[in-house]
C-alpha cells in the first residue's frame, strides 16, 4: 500500500505513548509494511516542523521513496496542503494519512491539470 504522510504524523510519532498511532504508522513505514511517499517539497515541510529532530528527519528521509510532482494544485484552501495532494498524485498513493479532516470528497473535477 502506498501512503503520503501530512506533518502531522511524523511530528505526533515523536510523542510519548504507548497507544501512539502515529508512532505505529511510522513503525510500519519504516518496517517496510507499507511505502511511504514524499517528494522535495515535503520533505522540506518535514525538516522545518522536526527541526528539533534532525535524526529523526535524517531517517524519514531514509525511510520515505521520492516522487516528482509534474503538476501545481490549488484545491484545498491551506496552500501547504496542496503538496500532499500532488505528491499522491505522482506517486499513485492509495491514501494520505492526517489527523486533518476535509469537509466533503476530491473527485477527479477537483483537480485540474
Amino acid at each position: 500500500m502506498r501512503v503520503v504522510l501530512d506533518t502531522c504524523i511524523p511530528k505526533l510519532a515523536t510523542f510519548p505513548g504507548e497507544n501512539n498511532a502515529a508512532a505505529l504508522i511510522f513503525e510500519l513505514t519504516r518496517t517496510g509494511s507499507i511505502e511511504a511517499w514524499a517528494s522535495p517539497a515535503i520533505f522540506e515541510e518535514y525538516a522545518d516542523v522536526l527541526g528539533d529532530r534532525p535524526d529523526f528527519v535524517a531517517e524519514i528521509v531514509e525511510t520515505c521513496r521520492v516522487a516528482y510532482p509534474l503538476t501545481e494544485l490549488h484545491i484545498i484552501r491551506h496552500e501547504p496542503d496542496n503538496r500532499f495532494v500532488e505528491c499522491a498524485l505522482a506517486a499513485s498513493a492509495d491514501f494520505i494519512i492526517t489527523v486533518n479532516t476535509l469537509q466533503g470528497t476530491l473527485t477527479g473535477r477537483d483537480i485540474k491539470r
